[in-house]
């Protein structure tokens, strides 16, 4: 035993030191052999995945073309995911027969349940694997596995779930997917509106209207922005209730854009006044709403709207002008003379070299 070993054992400071020291290198070491069996394992994963998927993605674009049944066998068990994920790829890039060839395929290797099985699953990812599984496959019996997590903490599953029961059933989805945004901020309106227009009209207007009427000051104007994916019909009464409310700006813009589809003549004094609102983004809508119901009378208010202070508002009004019928060049280079505004009259020279080059 070599001088400075004996010493540093006879001393229990620098013993206890060389034992620390030698704990960290076999820690370090086995850390380091961990990390090299790990690389390994996973690049044979990957190895064995793409060999799958060099595999079955030519099954699946045949499978598109044929009517027949499964002339391969079924995946294995360790490959089950993995052919769902490339199944769920290859659906979002067909439609008609192929989707139902596609979905023949999964059903007769009977994975239509495994993708069952995976909402029990744990796992975040698996879980959103089988709502991509199902949102293409699944029927009324998958609507009590599914519904239950329309209300998981997790947003993004959340909305995969909504989104499978819009596809199973419209009308009874919106009835518990439009409260539940009501309820839950993490829901975004882009996400909801995308629900609504893949639900349509029919299935959104009634249960829209009653959120939006039970609603409270903090809920409505997040709900307000879905307004126009309901029947403009049905949503009327409310969208002339909230223009005549003040209290928030989003309520009013959504009440002019429901009025503007509806194009309803008694509706013009409301959207002639909207023109005239505080807010810039309602009278942007109010002006938008008008050019779909524009009169000669209109004018005047058009050539008003050429000073306003918000840009968007002035460029609207100047593409209204150019487009209003029975107006040639030499008319509106007449009325470009008369705008005042040097903002109107860059935004209404711009309309009309687009309009009439």
């Amino acid at each position: 035993m070599s001088t400075w070993l004996a010493i540093a054992l006879g001393d229990p400071v620098l013993r206890w030191a060389l034992y620390v020291i030698a704990a960290l290198a076999v820690v370090t070491l086995a850390t380091m052999v961990q990390v090299l069996v790990l690389s390994e394992l996973g690049a044979r994963r990957l190895q064995r995945r793409e060999a799958f998927e060099a595999l079955w993605r030519p099954r699946l674009a045949e499978t598109t073309l044929h009517d027949q049944a499964a002339p391969w066998p079924a995946p294995r068990n360790s490959e089950q995911l993995w052919f769902l994920l490339l199944w769920c790829r290859t659906q979002r890039k067909v439609r008609g027969r192929a989707h139902a060839r596609l979905n023949r395929l999964l059903i007769d290797y009977r994975l239509h349940h495994t993708a069952v099985d995976l909402l029990q699953r744990r796992q975040i990812h698996l879980r959103l694997a089988a709502l991509a599984v199902l949102r293409q496959v699944g029927g009324p019996e998958s609507w009590a596995g599914v519904e239950r997590f329309v209300s998981h903490r997790n947003p993004f599953l959340a909305l995969a779930a909504a989104e499978v029961l819009v596809t199973l059933d419209p009308h009874r989805a919106m009835a518990e997917v439009l409260p539940a945004m009501a309820r839950r901020r993490d829901w975004t309106p882009q996400r909801v509106a995308a629900l609504c227009q893949l639900a349509g009209r029919t299935a959104v207007s009634p249960p829209l209207l009653a959120v939006l009427r039970a609603a409270g000051p903090e809920q409505a104007p997040r709900l307000a922005v879905l307004a126009q994916w309901g029947d403009p019909a049905l949503m009327a009464g409310w969208a002339r209730e909230v223009l005549a409310d003040p209290r928030d700006a989003r309520l009013r813009q959504a009440g002019v854009q429901v009025l503007g589809d509806l194009r309803d003549a008694d509706d013009r004094p409301r959207m002639l006044a909207a023109t005239l609102d505080p807010d810039p983004d309602v009278r942007l809508a109010a002006l938008k709403a008008l050019r779909k119901q524009a009169e000669p009378a209109d004018a005047a208010t058009l050539h008003t709207l050429l000073c306003d202070t918000s840009w968007a508002v002035r460029q609207e009004a100047g593409d209204a002008i150019a487009a209003q019928p029975g107006l040639d060049r030499a008319a509106l280079d007449d009325m470009l003379e008369q705008v005042d505004d040097r903002y109107g009259r860059d935004a209404l020279r711009r309309a009309i070299e687009e309009r009439h080059p």
